[in-house]
């Protein structure tokens, strides 16, 4: 029966998998962010002609609400950006062999012997221990580097 893994090593490779994807998801979520705020003009023409929506214009519930959303959406969005910025550093920081491994099973989401096949084809041949103990190792630098291991 197999070992469950530790809460930090699914969090790190949850990161992994999700990095090549958080540039749409900043995206979207500052998309979203843009729509649910009230729209404000400066313009003295159209301020009390009911052509433009303002903050005034709506229920204390409604502010509540919006106020509640926006800070959630931004909330999320700094979590997306944050989690895009470490993981960009500690890539940054791995060997070319850690990089390819990161490249070839989180981004393209090859399986593992998909995994080894390629490392072997690259000159870098491992048994499936030693293949296991370097996601290990690479794991676990990612999750000290995040503060999520020490």
């Amino acid at each position: 029966m197999a070992k469950a893994k530790p809460k930090y090593f699914r969090q790190v490779e949850r990161l992994l998998y999700d990095y090549k994807y958080l540039d749409q998801a900043i995206a979207n979520l500052e998309a979203e962010l843009e729509a649910i705020m009230p729209q404000t003009s400066t313009s003295l023409i159209k301020v009390g002609q009911g052509s433009t929506r303002t903050l005034f214009d709506t229920s204390q519930t409604e502010r509540y609400g919006i106020k509640r959303a926006e800070s959630r959406l931004r909330e999320k969005l700094l979590e997306k950006r944050r989690h895009k910025k470490a993981i960009k550093e500690i890539r940054e920081q791995l060997t070319d062999e850690e990089n390819t491994f990161i490249w070839l099973r989180y981004d393209l989401e090859k399986t593992h012997d998909e995994v080894m096949e390629a490392l072997e084809s690259r000159g870098q041949p491992c048994s499936r221990r030693q293949y296991f103990y370097m996601r290990k190792r690479i794991i676990n630098k990612i999750a000290r580097y995040l503060g999520l291991l020490e």
